[in-house]
């Protein structure tokens, strides 16, 4: 399959930030990777073999893009308010930068939005706040309280990105309609130390009648790295 990097200066996150295509057409895939990895991560760890079928017949165009967990989330060196500002502007990175380029690139305006671990997250998350942008979202062993990196920290910015807290107040009914038009898939395994993670955001999403698909696996002695891309593929297609 043909891959191509891409590489642009950020105007939301003020660096340089490179993404990696895969496959030359087909349903737009935006791959995010565990917590602080790089865009070169899903090929390093077979998630890229594992729909390299749908890439190369050109079913689905994959981007992989890099973390910037480490400079967010994941800093400890940073002030909470500082890490939510970092997560901010990724967002902000993705919808306003990553999702128009996708645009420019692919005819196709169905978007599938992928992410494990803290990718996962950002899947999901940036899916229930900007539904207009995304046809199915898939959260693969995500993380969905993202109050464990914030020290004790709470103000509506956290509120507001942490979807196991806005999803349940959510009342306006144009904003959860389109909402209910995402394809939310929500997957596990039941030796995962995320799956309360993932029931808990299920749950959450039944409270609002946001249908979806809850997946836990069992995992036959497989390794989470040997499972995901099984995973990535049973829910792309």
């Amino acid at each position: 399959m043909e891959k191509k990097t891409k590489k642009w200066r950020s105007p939301s996150l003020g660096r340089d930030m490179e993404l990696i295509i895969y496959g030359n057409s087909g349903t737009p895939i935006i791959g995010l990777p565990t917590r602080g990895a790089t865009c070169h991560q899903w090929e390093e760890f077979g998630m890229v073999d594992g729909i390299s079928f749908q890439l190369e017949n050109e079913f689905n165009q994959l981007f992989c893009l890099s973390s910037v967990d480490k400079e967010g989330l994941l800093n400890e060196n940073s002030t909470p308010k500082q890490r939510l500002m970092r997560q901010l502007q990724y967002e902000s990175y993705l919808i306003d930068e990553v999702v128009p380029f996708i645009n420019e690139e692919n005819d196709i305006k169905y978007i599938i939005i992928a992410g494990i671990d803290l990718g996962g997250y950002h899947a999901i998350t940036a899916a229930l706040k900007n539904p207009a942008v995304f046809g199915k979202a898939v959260g693969i062993s995500g993380i969905y309280d993202i109050k464990r990196f914030l020290d004790g920290f709470y103000n509506d910015t956290v509120y507001y990105n942490n979807p196991v807290d806005f999803v349940p107040n959510l009342t306006k009914q144009p904003m959860l309609d389109k909402i209910r038009d995402v394809d939310f898939r929500l997957v596990s395994y039941e030796t995962d130390q995320r799956k309360n993670d993932t029931q808990r955001m299920s749950t959450v999403l039944r409270m609002k009648f946001i249908e979806h698909k809850l997946d836990i696996w069992g995992t036959d002695g497989q390794k989470e790295w040997d499972l995901w891309p099984q995973m990535l593929k049973t829910h792309i297609i």
